[in-house]
């Protein structure tokens, strides 16, 4: 018998690793589904290896009801946040409450509230009128990102260089809804920051917070994309510009309420310094690579959190020790058709750093261009002692990928 349960709202893809973690310390998962359906985008999980799989129907006080002695609640993706807030306060649990739970979901909330509470932030603008986005975007010049409220994996977001184009953009999102079905009334529209945008993971306990993994983001123009996500490279817990954006990042936890659980963040580093691009709070879609590169990730520090927050406490803030130069990169489909087959799949095996390869895309199967997060035909890693081997593959990647790595019929 476990000694004790955790409840993780849609405990889907990388967070259907809470039941390991937990169990390595002698606990067990309730999985709570935060609607009847599956949330859009994910596969079945086997519900067999949760201590309960509970479905929620609307009716909040009887799901409560039904999770009396779990000692946590939290979010396992970003469609379980907002209910994992109310039930975890409900229940009296440590919490990051409801007060500020459309902060850490609506971009729009999310920036103003950081602004309010004198953390640097992005001009933007929520809007669902025309004639208002075509004179803000004309008052702010340069480019602009129009995207949903609500979304994520890059879903809907548009880089636009004129006001025409963002009007554009916001005819064609009311016209389409969000990944999830939801209709759309008005966008964010968001001043485009320029320079290298990179990706913070935290957990915090009790408003202590520990950075346990950052990356830089490696991207490129494509497909009508202007800032598509190609590479993600593990950074050394010390190297610039990682102190910096850590006391950023810590700013921005505090500003959105976020005192229990785990965090991703986006953070541009601009020429007026750091700022913020969209904060999850959940655990981040990437934690595979870390206990292995690092001893332990956000999984093992969750459990901490809400397991074992004196220990946490005890070790929060010490900086993770990277072993090996790491990243994770994608190929990018340039055309639709039908994919006959890969040119070069196997001068990307012989490269140095060269870990592991996963084709998404069978040959036989249609292809269309990749303009976002899960258009990606094949994934794959690479790892190496020497930072600058790693970067000239990434590179090498980068110049074997693109038409002449695919014959499409």
């Amino acid at each position: 018998m476990s000694a004790f349960r955790v409840a993780v709202v849609d405990a889907f893809g990388p967070a259907y690793g809470h039941i390991d973690a937990f169990a390595a310390v002698g606990g067990e998962v309730v999985q709570v589904q935060s609607t009847p359906g599956l949330p859009f985008g994910v596969e079945p999980v086997d519900a067999a290896r949760f201590a309960q799989v509970l479905v929620h129907d609307g009716e909040l006080d009887a799901l409560a009801a039904r999770l009396e002695g779990v000692v946590a609640v939290l979010p396992g993706r970003e469609t379980g946040v907002e209910l994992a807030d109310a039930l975890s306060e409900k229940l009296g649990l440590p919490t990051n409450g409801t007060e500020l739970s459309a902060a850490r979901r609506d971009k729009y909330v999310q920036i103003e509230t950081l602004r309010a509470r004198g953390v640097p932030a992005m001009r933007q603008l929520r809007t669902g009128d025309e004639s208002e986005l075509h004179s803000w975007h004309a008052q702010l010049g340069g480019v602009a990102v129009v995207k949903p409220l609500r979304s994520y994996w890059g879903d809907g977001v548009s880089f636009c260089n004129s006001p025409d184009e963002s009007v554009v953009a916001l005819r064609r999102l009311r016209g389409s809804g969000t990944i999830h079905g939801e209709p759309i009334e008005q966008v964010v529209a968001q001043e485009y920051l320029v320079g290298t945008e990179y990706i913070l993971n935290t957990v915090s306990s009790r408003g202590v917070h520990h950075l346990t993994d950052a990356w830089r983001t490696e991207r490129i123009t494509a497909n009508g994309v202007r800032d598509l996500v190609v590479a993600q490279v593990l950074l050394r817990s010390d190297e610039p510009p990682v102190p910096e954006l850590a006391a950023y990042g810590r700013q921005v936890l505090d500003a959105l309420g976020i005192r229990h659980g785990a965090a991703h963040l986006e953070i541009k580093l601009t020429p007026d310094g750091p700022r913020l691009i969209e904060a999850g709070a959940r655990m981040s879609g990437l934690p595979y690579y870390t206990d292995r590169l690092l001893g332990e990730g956000q999984l093992e520090w969750i459990v901490d959190a809400y397991a074992r927050p004196d220990r946490f406490r005890t070790r929060a803030g010490r900086a993770y020790q990277r072993r090996h130069a790491f990243a994770w990169a994608a190929l990018v489909a340039p055309a639709a058709g039908r994919l006959v087959r890969y040119r070069a799949l196997d001068r990307i095996r012989e490269l140095e750093s060269f870990r592991d390869l996963t084709v998404l895309l069978e040959p036989g199967a249609p292809i269309t261009p990749t303009t976002y997060d899960r258009g990606y035909p094949a994934t794959l890693t690479l790892e190496h002692p020497v930072d600058a081997v790693l970067q000239r593959d990434l590179n090498t990647v980068r110049y074997l990928d693109g038409a002449g790595m695919y014959e499409i019929a």
